[in-house]
């Protein structure tokens, strides 16, 4: 599944819970779904941003795994 599709789906996830009646055990579902499609989504976007600051940088960048860039100086 794609990230746009990833994220429509949590949008309608979302809608779903914000404006229907739901049943608790279907609602639960629903948000668990959810939970976990925001997860996917979180870490394909700290990929990206690794790959990204990797590409961009050509080595005068550290990346942490909180997410930080450090400069370097390129030694």
């Amino acid at each position: 599944m794609k990230f746009s599709e990833k994220m429509a789906e949590i949008e309608t996830i979302v809608g779903r819970l914000e404006k229907e009646a739901l049943p608790l055990e279907e609602a639960l579902a629903l948000f668990e779904k959810g939970v976990a499609r925001i997860r996917e989504c979180q870490a394909y976007l700290r990929e990206a941003k690794q790959k990204v600051a990797l590409l961009s940088s050509e080595g005068k960048e550290v990346l942490f795994p909180d997410g930080a860039v450090k400069e370097g100086d390129g030694e």
